[in-house]
């Protein structure tokens, strides 16, 4: 590798790269953000990412947009919002929200900031700090709605792939490394064909309250006959009226694909048989417990001990 190459660099152009061309995506927010802004108005966008909503905001209509990032890719942000004219109107902000003042408060706010597993990238503590401190009470909010989803799956070549860590490799134990995939969150594009059973709703935030951990225990019925080796996680979002967004398989949504959470133990159904799934998310999104049936509860690396 040459010196000075930065594939940080290339990696963040990629994945925001994926998200500006899925037209599916941008033009729901799009929608959303054109049917919601008033002249005039103040937005807040947390994440703005490349800028492209808080554009969206502007050619609306705002009087000033807060583009707030945390990431590198706000020096980009800046050189997109100069070439479209509106240095004017919006305003980057570098940090995370939580952490940030504004001179004003928002008549609209907008997030992009829902994970492929719904909650995984922290929207309700974003949104509930920006209710709390940089919003006006009667502020809309976009999304106005999020739906955690969950499905039992089968799997059986990841299965299988996860398994192999399980045996000795090179004369060596790599057990570790089969518990930490085990018991990770990861995104995959999930297929139709391997939902056992239909997707139930884990839980619903219209963002009205303060965030909590989340638990539920949900029930559902086995299509077929089948091994359950994972949960299959993804959401349902409200963007505003009559505009709604989801990555349920078989996605619409090129740039999101959906969670997955494998299980220990695989977990054999009968069609017609009731699946007991229960999912657990923390407030921020970081850490996840899960279980299927009576199978062993797992859960997540998490940051300061204690399961969800």
């Amino acid at each position: 590798m040459s010196a000075g190459y930065d594939d940080s660099a290339v990696a963040r152009l990629d994945y925001h790269g994926s998200m500006l061309t899925d037209r599916v995506r941008i033009e729901a927010f799009m929608r959303a953000i054109m049917a919601a802004v008033e002249p005039g108005d103040v937005v807040v966008d947390i994440g703005t990412g490349t800028g492209v909503l808080a554009l969206f905001a502007a050619k609306a209509g705002a009087g000033t947009v807060y583009a707030i990032e945390q990431e590198r890719i706000i020096d980009l942000a800046r050189q997109i919002v100069a070439a479209n004219g509106y240095e004017d109107r919006i305003v980057l902000i570098p940090g995370t929200s939580t952490d940030i003042e504004l001179p004003e408060l928002g008549d609209v706010l907008v997030t992009e900031t829902i994970g492929n597993a719904a909650l995984d990238e922290g929207i309700l503590t974003w949104v509930s700090d920006a209710r709390s401190r940089l919003l006006k009470p009667e502020a809309t909010i976009i999304p106005s709605k999020v739906s955690l989803m969950a499905a039992a799956l089968e799997l059986p070549r990841d299965a299988a792939e996860w398994q192999r860590w399980a045996r000795p490799m090179h004369s060596l134990d790599f057990a570790p490394l089969r518990r930490l995939m085990v018991n990770s969150l990861y995104s995959d594009e999930l297929s139709p064909v391997s939902v056992v059973a239909e997707a139930v709703e884990v839980f619903t935030s219209d963002f009205s309250e303060q965030p909590t951990d989340v638990k539920a225990l949900v029930h559902t019925e086995a299509r077929r006959d089948a091994t359950v080796h994972a949960i299959g996680l993804w959401f349902e979002a409200e963007l505003g009226p009559d505009i709604r967004l989801s990555n349920a398989p078989p996605s619409p949504v090129a740039s999101w694909n959906q969670g997955v959470l494998m299980l220990e133990q695989p977990v054999t159904v009968a069609a017609g048989d009731t699946v007991a799934i229960e999912v657990g998310v923390t407030g921020n999104g970081r850490s996840w417990s899960w279980r299927v049936g009576d199978g062993p509860r797992q859960s997540t690396p998490l940051e300061s001990g204690g399961a969800v």
